[in-house]
């Protein structure tokens, strides 16, 4: 399992779960976010903003 966290906000989401609240599907990671997308929590811009935490 990976979990992605927002470097700004430590907004974390599951790739294994997705998050429903945010329309993230189950199995998205940051790159497969659309060009523009932003951390739902903080609105930190892009993939860039995100790093990964294997559990």
């Amino acid at each position: 399992m990976t979990v992605y966290v927002c470097l700004h906000c430590e907004y974390r989401f599951d790739t294994e779960k997705g998050d429903p609240a945010y329309d993230i599907p189950a199995g998205a990671t940051p790159a497969d976010m659309p060009e523009g997308w932003a951390c739902p929590e903080c609105a930190a811009l892009g993939i860039e903003a995100f790093i990964a935490e294997e559990e």
